[in-house]
């Protein structure tokens, strides 16, 4: 019975090892849905060469301003951050009570028994000292480029714009995503506007399979590297 158990374990084991990773897909970064505009056909147009059902736009360039279009975000994110905190704590307490004073004369021995004496003042005393120290150290680096889609204009003209690319290796997949809000006249001639000019950016890169799991700690150390250990 026991070794049936044992075998049930490897069994179980192995399709734990075997399952695929998550593709992390997240709806949110769906590709945009442009609403579709019926087309009412080709109006009349006469003996002119232009109609006012066609739009034409004589200088408007190839930059990108609807809902739909797509711009060419230029990644180029660099932080660097460091912190370090030192704390100490010590306290120190000290109580003495001295004899009574009983008819006059201070009582500096309750009494004897057999030798021993009793004596009516007593003190105490307490130390307790505490000290920490901490360091962090991060850097990040981005860079590269994305292609993100419009999907909405707000009422003063900015676009809201997101994207997702995701990138398979042969030992598992890499993303980026991106979400903000871009002015028009940030985005260049060429259709592309810096990271760094996209307002509220949300800015996520990941990854999957093999390279994201060896990079990842362990659960028995996080668990001896979060608050909830009580040492």
């Amino acid at each position: 019975m026991i070794n049936l158990r044992v075998i049930h374990l490897f069994a179980i084991a192995g399709l734990a090892g075997c399952a695929g990773h998550p593709t992390l897909q997240h709806p949110k970064y769906a590709p945009a849905i442009v609403p579709v505009i019926e087309d009412a056909g080709p109006a009349s147009r006469g003996s002119s060469l232009y109609s006012s059902a066609t739009e034409v736009m004589l200088f408007e360039d190839v930059k990108a301003s609807r809902v739909g279009d797509i711009v060419n975000v230029l990644l180029a994110e660099r932080t660097d951050a460091s912190k370090s905190n030192d704390s100490s704590v010590t306290k120190s307490n000290e109580s003495t009570i001295a004899n009574p004073i009983l008819g006059g004369q201070a009582r500096d021995k309750l009494g004897s028994f057999r030798g021993y004496d009793f004596n009516m003042g007593f003190g105490f005393e307490s130390d307790q000292a505490f000290s920490g120290s901490g360091a962090s150290n991060q850097s990040n680096q981005l860079s590269g480029s994305i292609a993100v889609t419009i999907i909405e204009e707000l009422p003063r003209g900015n676009l809201i714009v997101q994207g997702e690319k995701w990138i398979s290796l042969n030992q598992g997949s890499e993303y980026i995503r991106i979400r903000g809000i871009v002015r028009k006249s940030d985005i260049s001639s060429n259709n592309t506007v810096l990271s760094t000019q996209i307002a509220d950016a949300r800015i996520g890169y990941g990854g999957t399979g093999a390279p994201s799991d060896a990079s990842r700690m362990g659960w028995a150390s996080r668990f001896f590297n979060s608050v909830l250990q009580p040492f």
